[in-house]
């Protein structure tokens, strides 16, 4: 596995291996299996597996936020390596951002105005800056993210839609412990019980796909109950895709016998244990 710290290092790996696919999966470190599990779909696909490490500052609208952001570089290498990844990109600040830098101009139109753009202002204009980096850098044919942050999915589809038309990217399945808890570098800030309480994000999305005929009612009914068990609810809400669009507490009762039900999600971002986790339900 070869390890680049310099852009211009990227170019040995695209001269040497001309006639293979570049698979790129961005990541800002604290490996777990669901990172991993991006890689394995690449290497499924036959490419060759290029991982970013880069905690990028400006995804981050609260300096604490970034301070405690888990750094494990050797461990994250470790597990790559024994993962049978190709090559790793570990760029600097200075080289990802030097000064004087054009900024890409993306339209978003409301996505990083609701939910996590609401929530985390200029956090997908972090995103989007660093993601456009990155593929500058790399210059992959596909790409992979992990559909737990569905949202910054939306996004990225956006840019590469808008910047990047030749490029294909691969959603891929959020991966979760035994318990239902979305995989996240975040939970380890959680205690035990935090933990195992934290499962119940899970349980109400799935609540409220079954329940969508009394959408609000269940919607806060949740919340409810979520906030009982010590959460501080950020949102919870149900809208339409790919635009995040909102729905009427009558929506799906209203749909037609012969109509058939548009692409939905259940997103929640609640904080636990002063940890903000952040999960959804497609349907």
């Amino acid at each position: 596995m070869k390890v680049f710290t310099l852009a211009s290092e990227l170019k040995v790996l695209q001269q040497e291996n001309p006639n293979q696919k570049i698979a790129f999966i961005p990541t800002m470190g604290a490996l777990h299996q669901g990172h991993l599990s991006l890689v394995q779909a690449a290497q499924q696909d036959g490419c060759l597996t290029v991982v970013s490490i880069f905690v990028n500052p400006l995804q981050f609208n609260n300096p604490e936020d970034l301070e405690k952001y888990p750094r494990t570089l050797e461990e994250d290498l470790r597990k790559l390596r024994s993962q049978g990844t190709d090559a790793v990109f570990t760029p600097t600040v200075e080289e990802m951002y030097p000064t004087q830098l054009q900024n890409v101009v993306v339209d978003l139109g409301a996505l990083d105005r609701r939910f996590e753009g609401a929530c985390r202002p200029g956090h997908f204009h972090g995103v989007v800056q660093v993601v456009y980096r990155l593929f500058q850098f790399v210059q992959p044919h596909v790409v992979y993210f992990g559909e737990k942050d569905l949202q910054q999915c939306l996004v990225i589809e956006q840019l590469i839609k808008q910047v990047f038309p030749s490029l294909e990217m691969r959603r891929i399945s959020t991966m979760r412990e035994s318990s239902g808890l979305a995989m996240s570098s975040r939970n380890v800030r959680l205690s035990e019980d935090g933990r195992k309480t934290a499962s119940e994000l899970y349980l109400s999305l799935q609540k409220i796909v079954a329940g969508r005929y009394h959408l609000c009612a269940i919607i806060e009914a949740e919340k409810n109950r979520l906030t009982q068990l010590g959460f501080e609810v950020e949102y919870l809400d149900c809208v339409s895709l790919p635009f995040l669009d909102e729905i009427s507490c009558d929506f799906f009762r209203d749909l037609k016998s012969d109509q058939a039900q548009p692409s939905c999600v259940v997103l929640v971002a609640a904080s636990l244990e002063g940890v903000r986790l952040i999960d959804n339900q497609v349907f």
